[in-house]
């Protein structure tokens, strides 16, 4: 189980008949980020005659789509953001438009073009990842086995959380739900059965091979 997002925060400006179109994207994790992103936006760009935007959230298995136009005539600002998104296939992600109008209307079909390249320009900028849903796996081993595993585990493992040195190595790594079967069998058969496995919470993280 994938899907695509950004790895952080992306701002990217246009500038359209003297109206300055300022796009950030945020990553999301939960429903609260939406509230803080639009505030912290309006904090640092204050006076703005527009603040629009568009977010696409992962919740429970579906997506969660909503979008404002603030102000622009209807249809003309936050659609075309949110489609933007979807046609990329991102999630767990939101676009927020600063328009700082410059004097001169640009119509029905000038904003929709304008919104549009905002959003687009800014993901042109963006690093887009794949997350993937993963186990967390806490291993103890011997010394003699680390190095024997470590260039495997560098090849199958999304994300290393933590390690420890002391009388044995303790990992914390992250390993992808459909590899978890081979991985422990591949663990267990290069440490002689002598490596401890403990599983921890499963979650989304970024995939390794995918960067």
């Amino acid at each position: 189980m994938t899907y695509k997002t950004i790895n952080d925060t992306t701002i990217a400006e246009i500038i359209i008949k003297k109206s300055r179109f300022i796009c950030i994207l945020m990553p999301l994790n939960q429903m609260q980020d939406i509230d803080t992103g639009r505030d912290e936006v309006r904090q640092k760009y204050p006076g703005a005659n527009h603040y629009c935007f568009a977010y696409r959230l992962r919740q429970d298995g579906s997506i969660l789509e909503r979008c404002s136009d603030d102000g622009e005539p209807g249809g003309t600002a936050g659609w075309p953001m949110l489609n933007v998104l979807a046609q990329n296939d991102l999630e767990n992600i939101m676009a927020i438009v600063v328009r700082y109008f410059g004097g001169t209307l640009l119509g029905t079909g000038g904003l929709v073009k304008a919104y549009t390249q905002s959003v687009q320009s800014a993901l042109n900028k963006a690093r887009i990842i794949s997350m993937e849903y993963s186990q967390k796996i806490m291993l103890t081993l011997d010394y003699s086995y680390y190095g024997i595993l470590e260039n495997y585990l560098s090849n199958i493992i999304n994300k290393v959380a933590d390690i420890q040195y002391a009388e044995q190595v303790r990992l914390e790594v992250w390993v992808a739900v459909d590899k978890l079967g081979t991985f422990v069998a591949k663990v267990e058969d290069l440490s002689s059965g002598t490596a401890k496995v403990e599983m921890g919470e499963q979650g989304f993280v970024p995939n390794n091979s995918r960067g």
